[in-house]
């Protein structure tokens, strides 16, 4: 079971405050949340309900062509 070493405050998702202690038990949702090693005397065991989902393949940015600089390079050059 974990264990706190000092008091620690966490908000859970519905924005609401809590305030844990060394004397109590900490529920999950609040374990994963603490994440300072330093307040615990026993930290908690890490258990995962799902495994994460695979990373989905980013598409590759198609690059527009580049541009030509005007007058320049092989333009011919027209004296006027």
């Amino acid at each position: 079971m974990a264990t706190l070493a000092n008091n620690v405050h966490v908000t859970d998702a519905d924005g609401v405050a809590h305030v844990f202690g060394p004397a109590d038990e900490v529920p999950e949702w609040a374990q994963a949340l603490i994440t300072n090693p330093k307040a615990w005397s026993e930290p908690p065991t890490v258990k995962r309900f799902t495994e994460p989902a695979p990373a989905a393949k980013k598409a590759v940015a198609k690059r527009a062509p580049a541009r030509r600089k005007a007058g320049g390079g092989d333009a011919a050059v027209h004296d006027g």
